[in-house]
């Protein structure tokens, strides 16, 4: 399994659409951090800004696109049937590029991470503490992972046509966002969405610094942890699960 998974890591080095990911991933927080050293704003704002626009946009879009093209590289180089003449079980072969996937994931929280703790030096009630801030990065970002995880399933329905699938799977992380964008504005409140939900229940973990106005977005923001965990818990299990079971149906088509 571990070696599956190491070389579907390498193939997405050898793809044009990966580097350019990579460079977005690496790029779009460096933009965030500048944005804020320029306008002095506190440290506990580089996080909020990280956590929003990285574990809720740009980590689950790039998961996303990921993960798709490892299954379109599969269909365009017909590689399924080969591997499978060789004994290797079909759930494996899904299960190692979704493992793949989840690597970028960890790869990225350390990026923002780096970022986050170098840029704090030059903004306000910085706090060097670069395990708690790399746990926030992580566990917002699997959580925002799991809401997102129904993407899955357009991968394995779409992925003999690239374009469409490309298409639906950043629709669906855009409008996760735009969701989670209203939440921040006390908006929403009332729907039980994976990702409004993932955003609820990481919220108290994300704030370094507690101030009196925050107490406010404490309350209104507050979600049962239990009921949450079940939600997201759920999401990526049923996707994982039908998803798997539709690509073992697509592999007795091989």
């Amino acid at each position: 399994m571990l070696n599956i998974c190491r070389n579907e890591l390498k193939k997405l080095r050898r793809q044009k659409t990966a580097g350019m990911l990579w460079a977005v991933g690496i790029l779009i927080p460096a933009f965030g951090t500048l944005l804020c050293i320029k306008n002095q704003y506190p440290f506990r704002n580089l996080i909020g800004a990280n956590v929003m626009f990285g574990s809720f946009l740009m980590i689950p879009f790039t998961f996303s696109v990921m993960l798709l093209n490892l299954f379109e590289l599969e269909e365009r180089n017909h590689t399924l049937k080969n591997i499978l003449v060789i004994g290797i079980p079909g759930w494996q072969i899904f299960l190692s590029k979704l493992a793949s996937a989840l690597v970028i994931v960890m790869v990225l929280s350390g990026i923002y991470t780096v970022y986050t703790v170098t840029g704090g030096i030059f903004l306000r009630n910085y706090m060097p503490d670069v395990v708690r801030i790399f746990g926030i990065y992580l566990g917002t970002s699997l959580c925002s992972i799991c809401a997102t995880m129904p993407v899955l399933l357009l991968i394995i329905l779409l992925r003999k046509r690239n374009l469409i699938s490309m298409i639906a799977i950043n629709c669906y992380v855009l409008v996760d966002f735009l969701f989670t964008w209203q939440l921040s504005m006390f908006h929403c409140l009332d729907m039980h969405l994976p990702v409004l939900a993932a955003y609820r229940i990481t919220y108290p973990f994300t704030i370094l610094e507690y101030t009196d106005n925050l107490q406010r977005g404490l309350d209104i923001l507050y979600y049962p942890m239990d009921r949450g965990l079940f939600l997201l818990g759920a999401t990526a299990a049923v996707s994982v699960g039908i998803s798997l079971w539709l690509y073992k149906r697509q592999e007795a088509d091989v």
